[in-house]
This record gives C-alpha cells, sequence and structure tokens, in this order.
C-alpha cells in the first residue's frame, strides 16, 4: 500500500503533467492559423467580390450551382450579379434543420422591390479533405470561415429540394435602415474575406450571430448563452418573441406557414422564390 509520504511527490507529478498538457493544447488552439490558399472542395473554391458603385451593388463568384438528386453538383455556375440597395424591400431569415437538437444552418435571404433575391450564408470553407461539416469540430478552429452569397435556387433549394433539409423561412421586422445597414456589413464582411483568412467558429461566429447583433437587441453577455442562439434551430421561437419575426398569428401558426414545401415548386421555376414563401 502507497504511504502518504510517496503520494503526494506522485499528486505533483499528476497535477504538473495535467499543467503541462493545457498548455500544450492551448498552445496548438491559438497557434493555428486559417489560410486562404487550400485544396478546397468545388462549392468553396470562389469567393464572392463585391464593389459598391453608389447605389449599385455589384458581385462577381455570385454562386447559382445547380444539383443532382444525390446532391452532387451538376452545374457549377458562378455569375456577375447586380442590384440597388435603394430597391432593398425586406429580410428573411432561413433556418435549415440537418440534425436533431436544434442542429441547424442560419441564413439572411434579402428581398428587393424588383422581385430578385440575394442570399448571404455565413458557412464553414471545406477542404476536399473534409468529408463533411462536423459543428464540434466547428467549435475547434478546424475551418476557415467564408460568406457565399448566391441565388434561392442554390442556397435554399440544395437544401430544401435536394437533401430534404426542414427549412423555413421568415419575413424580419425591421426598419429599411436596419435592413440596409445589416446588408452592408455583410458585404464588407465578404469582401474582407477575401483578404484576411479567418476560423469559422459553429457557435459564436454565423450568419444567426450577425443578424443578432445588428439587431442591437442582444447586448449582454447573457443573451449569448441562451440555449436557442447556441442551437440555431430553436432560435425561431426567440426570435418571435422579442418581436423579430413579422407575424399576426402565434409561434405554432407563424412556424407552420413559413415552412418550406418542396413540392410547391421545381428549382428551375422562374417564380422559385415567391412559390417556396406563399404556396404552403
Amino acid at each position: 500500500m502507497m504511504n502518504k509520504k510517496n503520494a503526494k511527490p506522485i499528486a505533483k507529478i499528476i497535477k504538473l503533467a495535467t499543467l503541462l498538457a493545457l498548455v500544450v493544447l492551448l498552445a496548438f488552439y491559438f497557434g493555428k492559423k486559417p489560410t486562404l490558399h487550400a485544396n478546397w472542395k468545388t462549392q468553396y473554391q470562389l469567393q464572392p467580390t463585391v464593389t459598391l458603385k453608389k447605389d449599385t451593388i455589384v458581385i462577381q463568384n455570385y454562386r447559382d450551382f445547380r444539383y443532382a438528386a444525390n446532391g452532387e453538383i451538376r452545374n457549377a455556375n458562378y455569375i456577375t450579379k447586380e442590384y440597388s440597395l435603394s430597391e432593398l424591400k425586406q429580410v428573411w431569415l432561413g433556418l435549415s434543420h440537418f440534425g436533431r437538437f436544434g442542429l441547424a444552418h442560419a441564413f439572411a435571404s434579402f428581398e428587393f422591390s424588383d422581385g430578385e433575391f440575394m442570399v448571404v450564408s455565413l458557412e464553414a470553407r471545406l477542404q476536399k479533405s473534409h468529408h463533411h461539416y462536423n459543428p464540434f469540430l466547428g467549435l475547434f478552429r478546424h475551418y476557415t470561415k467564408t460568406m457565399i452569397i448566391g441565388s434561392e435556387q442554390d442556397i435554399v433549394g440544395l437544401r430544401s429540394h435536394i437533401r430534404k433539409e426542414r427549412l423555413y423561412l421568415y419575413r424580419l421586422t425591421g426598419s429599411e435602415l436596419q435592413a440596409k445597414a445589416l446588408l452592408l456589413n455583410f458585404l464588407r464582411q465578404a469582401q474582407f474575406l477575401n483578404e484576411e483568412a479567418e476560423f469559422y467558429n459553429t457557435v459564436s461566429d454565423n450568419c444567426l450571430t450577425g443578424l443578432l447583433t445588428e439587431s442591437k437587441q442582444y447586448r449582454d453577455w447573457y443573451d449569448w448563452i441562451d440555449y436557442r442562439i447556441l442551437l440555431p434551430g430553436y432560435a425561431d421561437r426567440l426570435l418571435f418573441e422579442n418581436g423579430n419575426i413579422a407575424s399576426t398569428v402565434d409561434f405554432k401558426a407563424t412556424q407552420t406557414f413559413s415552412r418550406v414545401n418542396p413540392e410547391s415548386t421545381d428549382i428551375e421555376a422562374a417564380d422559385f422564390s415567391t412559390k417556396i414563401r406563399y404556396s404552403q
């Protein structure tokens, strides 16, 4: 049996080893550097380039992909799109559930008065060596961050029609000035990410947190540890309770009406964006 005299040195060794392991882990974590140059998957090879010319927004590498039924890329279309900032009409929040227990992807879709939409989606930039996105690894500097700007047929259709994810589109409240400020903030981030690499974080740095920050309602630290923010799949109820979702009915009815029905229209339909919103 080990006596007390021998136990004390062993306890000290264990404490020192634990401390050393912690230091090594922290050094590894903070020593990692994000990169702009890697063997990216096709859908992440090009990042959008944004130019503002007075009222005109010009976006190069605007993504408008199409996919086969198994999810593989059928047409990798990058185009140049122009929008008029003064035509911005309203903002929609998209929540696409890709797993249980609140695992969902949040994105914003900006609607313009001429019927055009622009989806902004902050995502983990996957390399070809990444088989799929892992939310847990996304917490630990495993992925570089990218901002996808593209069409609803691509970003919404991939999730609702191809992957068959449970996807909701909610019209947000707020002034025209707030909508423009939110869009310009995302566009600045997109342009910044062309020049400086940053790490993606599953919880603290995504399209949902960008929306919440811009709303100015979430100022205190305890707002950000709400499980409905940590797990974006539950964020719609939080936003509804805080008056951020436009509705005249209760939450359950709002959620039911806001669910995208993939049977309502084909991805190639000219009125795709209208049908996925108003044909439930």
